[in-house]
């Protein structure tokens, strides 16, 4: 019998244990993405708006005004 095989059945159930802490930790944080991605598509979207809006008020030409009573000097 080979002296070896407990030692690599040692090493391969630590490395499945820290493939196991991996797998957990990426599911975690694919979660938190996909918890998040709804608040950011808002924001996004309410960001478009407001820059559509600002585009918008600058092609508008600027008002002719000027005072009602000139100032006599």
């Amino acid at each position: 019998m080979d002296v070896a095989a407990p030692d690599v059945e040692v090493r391969l159930r630590e490395q499945i244990a820290k493939l196991k802490k991996t797998v957990a930790n990426k599911n975690k944080e694919l979660s938190q993405i996909k918890e998040d991605v709804p608040a950011l598509v808002r924001a996004v979207s309410l960001l478009t708006a407001e820059n559509a809006e600002l585009r918008d008020l600058l092609e508008m030409p600027a008002a002719n005004v000027g005072p009602l009573r000139p100032d006599e000097h």
